[in-house]
This record gives structure tokens, C-alpha cells and sequence, in this order.
């Protein structure tokens, strides 16, 4: 094993209640502009999202929050240059605030620093964005290096996200272990490189996973 990469979100860190946490500060900032019912707001942020995700197939825009909130004010006949950017300012600074690392993770992040394995952040989405969330969980200066998907290209599963980090960490991917808990981005997308891999939080047969990090201490 020459080195061992992370995804982030989900896995590092629980997703939803930090996407839930987001989503009503940009409710509880637009509900004064517009009266929209909470309900509307709802089912008008889903369309959104899948929106801009139907516009940009399986690459780091397709998650950028200020195109969901363009499209929103958009519908909502809003003026975007006023309300896309403190929509997104709000979304993002409650999400980081609700950030919480799983229990766990910090130590056996500390330890494999200090066994000098090389580390590295494999993730969709935008550079800025997740060096914001590596801040907020206190992990600046454990990983080596981070690729993202807005540096690629393209979205997990893609083969050159799998690439590009093991290429930065100086390892060959059969060298590498990814951990991740995604199945289809993250676990089938290493294993086309040729990594090893560990799926978190979740199970699947015939993949070999751990439901915590204590599980996972004990695979590395």
C-alpha cells in the first residue's frame, strides 16, 4: 500500500444534516423577498437541482449552488445579480457550521500521518468549496494533495479522477486504496484503475467495507 485516498463528503463527515442545515438558511433568507410557501420552495430546489445537474452532466458545475439559485431566482423572476450570491453565501456558511468529523476520524488520520503514508482527497465538486470544508473539520495539512472534479473535468466514477490523485501522491493505483461511500462513483470507479478499495458506511457484496472508523482502523 503506497497511499490511501479519501473521498469527503459522507465520508469524512455526515452529508445531510449539513444539506439540510443549507437549505433552510436559503429559505429563511429568500421566504421575506418572495412569500414563497415552504412546500414551493421545496419541490422549485429539486427541480432546480436537477436542473443544473441535466445542464452539466457529471462535472463540478452540475454542484455549484449559485447555478441552483440562478435557476431558482429565474423562476421566481428575481434579478440573480441581487439575490444568486448572498443565496449561496447563505447556503454555504450554515452548511460548515453544521460540519461535524465522524467520530473517529481525525485519530486514524493523525496516525497514518504519522506512519508517513501519503494521504490524498478524491472529490466531486469545486476546489474552494472542499478546501472550506477540510478547514472546518481541523484537517488542514493531513492530506498531501486533493483532486476534484472541477480540476478534471468530469465526475467520479471517471477514470481520471482515480488518476490524477494517485499521480499527484507519486503511487500506482494498484498501489492505492480508495475508501469511499458511494458504490458506483467511488468503489467501481477506483477498481477501473486498478485501485483497492473500501466502501464506508454502507455494505455490498463481495466489497469490502467498515461501518465506522474503528472498522476501518483495523483494514489499514
Amino acid at each position: 500500500m503506497q497511499a490511501i485516498i479519501f473521498d469527503l463528503d459522507n465520508t469524512l463527515y455526515p452529508y445531510t444534516p449539513c444539506d439540510n442545515a443549507g437549505r433552510d438558511a436559503v429559505y429563511s433568507y429568500l421566504y421575506p423577498i418572495c412569500q414563497i410557501p415552504r412546500n414551493e420552495f421545496v419541490k422549485l430546489y429539486v427541480e432546480c437541482d436537477m436542473e443544473t445537474k441535466r445542464l452539466n452532466p457529471l462535472t463540478a458545475a452540475g454542484h455549484n449552488r449559485i447555478l441552483f439559485y440562478h435557476h431558482m431566482c429565474e423562476v421566481l423572476n428575481l434579478p440573480g445579480e441581487i439575490y444568486d450570491i448572498p443565496m449561496y453565501n447563505a447556503y454555504w456558511d450554515a452548511y460548515l457550521n453544521a460540519m461535524q468529523i465522524f467520530p473517529g476520524a481525525f485519530e486514524l488520520l493523525q496516525k497514518l500521518k504519522a506512519k508517513k503514508i501519503p494521504l490524498g482527497i478524491c472529490s466531486d465538486l469545486t476546489l474552494h468549496i472542499q478546501i472550506r470544508k477540510l478547514q472546518k473539520l481541523g484537517l488542514v495539512g493531513i492530506f498531501d494533495k486533493i483532486t476534484v472534479s472541477e480540476e478534471v473535468g468530469a465526475d467520479k466514477p471517471a477514470a481520471i479522477m482515480f488518476t490524477s490523485i494517485a499521480q499527484k501522491l507519486g503511487a500506482d493505483p494498484k498501489d492505492c486504496v480508495m475508501i469511499g461511500d458511494n458504490y458506483k462513483r467511488d468503489i467501481l470507479g477506483a477498481k477501473s484503475v486498478g485501485m483497492q478499495t473500501i466502501l464506508y458506511g454502507k455494505k455490498h457484496e463481495g466489497t469490502a467495507s467498515a461501518q465506522n472508523f474503528t472498522e476501518l482502523a483495523q483494514m489499514l
